[in-house]
């Protein structure tokens, strides 16, 4: 097998993090919660490079990772890093509003996949610019919405396209918790709509969170602070006559769960499983939780083995960019439309 180098541009928890494994049963290998984790996991990666504009955050990762890569080479200048070790992988994992630059530049520079977190970017130029690069110099993109390499969503979304409930109608999407903010947390569920619809949006009016009345435009901060991202309430209204709501409360209650309503059944999916249920009458209602099969490769291991696997036999990618900026696109004109009073805003935005 073809061994892969690999860097890691932004050393954050999604970027870094080393799962912690007690090794007290006889099961080995926690599943990889980080680009780091899912290097380590996968047999035909190392990570020869990482970078950061935080020498502590570089110290850290040679500390944590020291048995696993011993040499990894610590960069504060990314452009530098792509020069010198040529990597055939990169992840981006650095604040929102930097990814455009980084991933143009990583495309342009020679690598062939790049991972890059979500939301793709801050802004429909940046998107496009990403995309263009992409495909310009024949780079996989692939953007980490975590959630279209889960199992559980995964049989979802087969249920809906095996027909056998009806044609799949509407979506209701909640998000709950004190960090329920729209670009931080929402972009899951807000591409997990645009995944199960399964169509182009054409249409979205919203409300934001009160004392959200200046939040015009996204600039990013990291996703820290709940009080610079907003929770948000919106109507998404897809071109095949899809209907979607989104809502999502920052209240101490944690969680988040999709409702599917197709003609013969509504599908209830969460991370916790699949329920699916059908109604005999207003007062009989039939409730089974459906199996989900367990995979040796889910979420961000799931995701490089895919980059990998298309690298080298072809096929097309579950996340690509095109798919992640019109999650993107609707945020935005979620903004807009509670910019404008809460109205109609059409679809396509201007980039």
């Amino acid at each position: 097998m073809a061994t892969y180098k690999a860097v890691i541009i932004g050393l954050t928890g999604i970027g870094a993090r080393r799962p912690s494994e007690t090794g007290k049963w006889p099961i080995y290998g926690v599943m990889p919660r980080s680009h780091a984790a899912a290097y380590h996991r996968h047999p035909q990666t190392e990570v020869v490079a990482v970078c950061d504009i935080r020498q502590e955050a570089l110290d850290s990762f040679q500390r944590e990772w020291a048995d696993i890569w011993p040499n990894v080479r610590c960069y504060t200048d990314y452009q530098a890093m792509l020069a010198q070790e040529k990597p055939d992988l990169v992840s981006v994992c650095t604040p929102d509003h930097l990814h455009a630059d980084i991933t143009v530049d990583t495309a342009d520079g020679g690598a062939k996949a790049i991972l890059c977190e979500k939301p793709i970017a801050t802004t429909l130029a940046d998107a496009d610019r990403m995309i263009a690069a992409a495909e310009r110099n024949g780079v996989l993109l692939s953007i980490e919405h975590t959630r279209r390499w889960s199992p559980i969503f995964l049989k979802a979304r087969d249920l809906i396209r095996s027909g056998s409930y009806g044609p799949l109608r509407g979506i209701t999407a909640n998000l709950y918790s004190l960090r329920s903010m729209l670009f931080r947390n929402g972009t899951h569920l807000m591409d997990m709509i645009c995944f199960f619809a399964d169509a182009d949006p054409a249409w979205v009016f919203a409300e934001l969170e009160e004392g959200f009345g200046h939040f015009t435009e996204y600039k990013s901060d990291g996703g820290h602070d709940p009080k610079t991202d907003p929770a948000a309430s919106a109507y998404i209204h897809f071109a095949n006559g899809v209907r979607a709501y989104y809502n999502s409360l920052k209240i101490s209650m944690p969680g988040s769960q999709f409702e599917l309503v197709c003609d013969k059944a509504r599908i209830e999916v969460s991370d916790r499983g699949v329920t699916v249920i059908q109604g005999d009458s207003h007062a009989e209602w039939a409730k089974a939780d459906l199996p989900v099969d367990d995979y040796m490769y889910t979420y961000q291991l799931a995701a490089l083995a895919e980059l990998i696997h298309v690298m080298e036999q072809g096929g097309s990618l579950i996340s690509p960019a095109r798919e992640a900026r019109k999650t993107l696109e609707i945020m935005l004109a979620m903004l807009k439309s509670h910019e404008l009073g809460n109205v109609r805003v059409n679809l396509p935005l201007q980039s």
